[in-house]
């Protein structure tokens, strides 16, 4: 299990689990906190040994290998929202790659948060989840947004005038872009899922049955 689809359809999980949270934190206020942590985690780990590594492991996408499967299999317009955010990010993250002063702004900002932990690891993220939503949040606005058209989130008033839900959707779409980073780098790319989507389902396909075996 160490085709190109296969780490393909990881980085492309990673990218669609974390824009769930999106249209929950919209429309609700809050979010799958187990999702949203390891979207985080993701976030923080920058220097990963392998691609799943960036997820501490498959098993923690499972989510988003079962709604990418979900996405490139039905055409279902209650999925609109998710696949705009899916392809915002995309083009957004291609941009990004293309603007070496930006990814070094990132990168340092990222050690910065990281050097304020002892370590970083889910206990941390959990008693400072706040603190690093915002934290995480002003690397998207302040570096990531500027680069293209802004990614529209649809939801409550309620809800996104809240200034901690507008930081965990910013957070969860700087999680989207760190994911989608992973896919580039992997060789993805926009015209695979227009043209190779069959090879990209095959491949969550047997990621999951990978995890499910245990």
């Amino acid at each position: 299990m160490n085709s190109k689809y296969h780490h393909i359809a990881i980085a492309l999980a990673g990218i669609t689990q974390s824009a769930t949270l999106i249209p929950q934190l919209a429309n609700t206020g809050v979010c799958n906190n187990t999702l949203y942590q390891i979207s985080i985690k993701s976030i923080l780990n920058t220097s990963p040994k392998t691609t799943d590594d960036v997820y501490d492991g498959i098993n923690n996408i499972k989510t988003g290998l079962e709604t990418l499967i979900s996405l490139l299999s039905s055409n279902q317009k209650q999925q609109i929202d998710l696949i705009r955010y899916l392809f915002g990010t995309l083009s957004i993250t291609s941009k990004l790659l293309k603007n070496n002063v930006a990814l070094n702004k990132i990168d340092q900002r990222l050690k910065q948060i990281s050097g304020l932990y002892f370590e970083i690891n889910d206990e941390i993220i959990g008693c400072h989840i706040d603190d690093l939503s915002i934290s995480l949040a002003c690397i998207y606005s302040d570096i990531i947004s500027p680069l293209a058209t802004k990614i529209k989130v649809t939801g409550k008033a309620q809800y996104l005038q809240n200034s901690l839900v507008q930081a965990k959707v910013r957070t969860s779409l700087l999680a989207c872009v760190r994911s989608a980073i992973l896919w580039y780098q992997v060789g993805g790319s926009r015209f695979q899922i227009l043209f190779s989507r069959k090879s990209i389902v095959y491949a969550a396909q047997d990621l999951l049955k990978e995890i499910n075996r245990y």
